[in-house]
């Protein structure tokens, strides 16, 4: 457990930063950005299909994938692009809350793992005890 509460104070304003940004033109100007061969990555298709009709409305033919923002790792199974890789915004926003989620998870582990107190600390305790001579 994050005992000062750092974790959640991130969360509380990277939301307030998430919200605040919606309707700025991102989406807009990450369109106007691209070139053939990008790849764009997204959170779900139906936000992929959409901007890559709106990339071909422009005559520009890009590669627009969905991985999920947990599992990252899963870009490496469709190579390398032949332009840029580039993620949406969303994608971005949900990777960043992914991982703080980790690290505070990462943490409890630390705490929980590394104390005297605590269920899986007997059970340890007492396996060492069968080992004693």
């Amino acid at each position: 457990m994050d005992f000062f509460g750092i974790g959640q104070a991130i969360l509380g304003v990277l939301h307030v930063y998430f919200t605040g940004a919606r309707r700025t033109g991102r989406t807009t100007t990450l369109i106007a950005s691209v070139k053939n061969g990008d790849r764009i990555c997204f959170t779900n298709t139906r936000e992929a299909k959409r901007v890559e009709k709106l990339c071909k409305e422009r005559e520009i033919t890009i590669d627009c994938v969905v991985v999920p923002p947990d599992s990252p790792e899963l870009l490496f199974k469709r190579g390398t692009s032949k332009g840029r890789t580039i993620f949406d915004h969303t994608w971005v926003e949900q990777y960043y809350l992914f991982a703080i989620a980790r690290a505070q998870q990462d943490i409890a582990t630390l705490e929980r793992e590394t104390s005297r107190f605590g269920e899986a600390h007997r059970q340890t305790q007492q396996k060492a005890r069968e080992w004693e001579p």
